[in-house]
């Protein structure tokens, strides 16, 4: 009977996965990405503000009652502006940091507009330079390529 309460809350938890999987933990030393980064998103202008950089932030895993399974990574926190109907909406930003199969710091970024929710997928291309693609909850939001570089402190 046990296994069956066990396969009962692995199938609830496997139904309740959505969105894009997190990247793999860091396997090094994790760079600053703190700061202003700005360019554009699916031909729009964009912007990402990192205002804090956690190297345990511990969203990643199940959380079970209030125990934590799983990893913890780093995170970052901020705020995304990106292109809606013609105008800038910026919006509090969540992310988490690891690598890609190259080796490479990917960013997965999460916002939530008025309109829905965001995501972007960055990867570190070089030290100013982060590149990838985002998608939107709502039709008219923003999707597709993504390149921002870091402006100056």
């Amino acid at each position: 009977m046990r296994w069956v309460r066990t396969m009962l809350a692995a199938a609830t938890l496997g139904a309740c996965a959505s969105g894009t999987p997190l990247p793999a933990p860091p396997t090094g030393p994790v760079p600053d990405v703190v700061g202003t980064w700005r360019g554009t998103w699916g031909g729009e202008p964009a912007a990402l503000l990192i205002t804090g950089q956690d190297v345990d932030a511990g969203y990643s895993g199940v959380f079970l009652g209030g125990a934590h399974l799983g990893s913890r990574r780093p995170g970052v926190t901020g705020v995304l502006t990106s292109t809606i109907r013609g105008a800038a909406v910026s919006s509090r930003a969540d992310g988490w940091l690891g690598t890609d199969a190259r080796g490479r710091l990917v960013l997965l970024i999460q916002a939530v507009t008025p309109d829905g929710g965001q995501r972007l997928t960055l990867a570190r291309v070089s030290e100013d330079q982060l590149q990838g693609t985002g998608e939107s909850t709502f039709r008219w939001g923003p999707r597709g390529p993504a390149r921002l570089t870091r402006q100056a402190r």
